[in-house]
């Protein structure tokens, strides 16, 4: 009589930290649910030590299946296999190991499109490039959806079984329709960004746009917000630049185009000065009506030739407009002769003292607007 087979599942290492027969039951129900669609007993032993076994069953809900290597993606698309790893990395893929079976039919699909872009003539560089941006906006996406999704679905009392497979339950539901919800904001941003490109005949006459524009750029934070930082709990530190980030938002209406979030402020650009300035305004106006939840705004604004790469804006004017904003005063829009000349408004500027910028040479003469208090 041949000597009955251990269990895998029996190892004493996937049972660490349980206490009591109850738990023990539901671990071991998580555990052969994740063998059963494919974790390796070592895989099982990593969550455990990890303490992350109710969220691996979700690594199996989004995937069809871990089958191909990088080479055989590689050969199956046609595109260069040291090409597409470095694709794959850009867009936030885990480096693979030789010989790896790390990918899914998902994986070779989107390699079939890549190659679909190579064909049809687009850079290789610049695909990188834009992989890198698409991988960190999703990263961002991934992190924020993850959050709330953790905090809508945790019960208390919760066994890692129940949650696991709660986990997977609103994958399976949700999942799918999170698709034409990210492809239509997709076209809604390439949409109404055409409609404020502008192609010179210079551009048209070269055979290319260049990424150099005169525009308006605007730094707007919270005073004092890194001091708030050091007397408060990390969690309301987390809400009130949450809060700042959806008043950033908000007042972002086109021409004026939010480029980033930055903690407890944002940044914004917009080759029409006035509407810059209305923006920031009404952010201001915003904070203000927040009351005590909210420290006060200050802001820093600058004009002149930046470039854009990526989303995001580069040279002298973004340098100018950050450091004025490092010595703007609260409730103050602080702003250089550039910014003032532009404006058509009949504001309330008033000339300051000639400033030191830092790390910009000279000492530049700046204008400041009072904000309502």
């Amino acid at each position: 009589m041949s000597p009955t087979k251990a269990d895998p599942l029996d190892d004493p290492l996937l049972y660490l930290g349980v206490a009591g027969d109850v738990e023990r039951r539901a671990r071991r129900k998580l555990l052969r649910y994740c063998h059963t669609h494919g974790a390796s007993l070592e895989q099982l032993r990593e969550a455990v030590r990890e303490g992350r076994l109710a969220t691996l069953p979700l690594e199996f809900a989004l995937t069809s299946g871990r089958r191909y290597t990088l080479t055989a993606i590689a050969r199956e698309s046609g595109v260069p296999a040291p090409y597409l790893r470095a694709m794959l990395l850009a867009l936030g893929n885990p480096n693979p190991k030789p010989r790896e079976r790390r990918y899914s039919e998902e994986d070779l699909r989107a390699a079939q499109a890549l190659a679909v872009f190579l064909a049809a003539g687009l850079p290789r560089e610049e695909l990188l490039e834009v992989a890198r941006v698409l991988g960190q906006s999703m990263a961002q996406a991934a992190a924020a959806i993850r959050l709330f999704m953790g905090d809508a679905l945790i019960q208390p009392g919760d066994s890692e079984h129940e949650l696991g497979m709660r986990y997977v339950a609103a994958v399976e539901q949700l999942a799918p329709q999170l698709t034409p919800v990210l492809e239509y904001q997709l076209r809604i941003h390439l949409r109404e960004q055409a409609t404020r490109d502008v192609i010179s005949r210079t551009e048209r006459e070269a055979g290319a746009v260049s990424n150099t524009r005169e525009v308006g750029v605007c730094f707007a934070d919270l005073s004092g917000f890194t001091k708030l930082g050091e007397h408060v709990p990390v969690e309301q530190v987390g809400a009130l630049g949450a809060r700042m980030a959806a008043l950033c938002m908000e007042v972002a209406q086109p021409p004026v185009e939010l480029v980033k979030t930055i903690g407890d402020g944002g940044m914004f650009v917009c080759a029409d000065v006035d509407a810059l300035l209305d923006a920031t305004r009404a952010l201001a106006q915003g904070v203000e009506n927040e009351g005590e939840q909210l420290p006060t705004m200050r802001a820093g604004v600058a004009f002149g030739p930046a470039v854009v790469r990526l989303g995001d804006w580069f040279g002298a004017t973004v340098n100018r407009a950050s450091r004025i904003a490092d010595i703007a005063k609260a409730r103050t829009i602080l702003a250089d002769g550039a910014t003032y000349a532009q404006s058509t408004q009949a504001l309330a500027w008033r000339r300051t003292r000639r400033r030191g910028l830092r790390g910009i040479d000279g000492r530049s003469p700046l204008y400041r607007l009072d904000l309502p208090a």
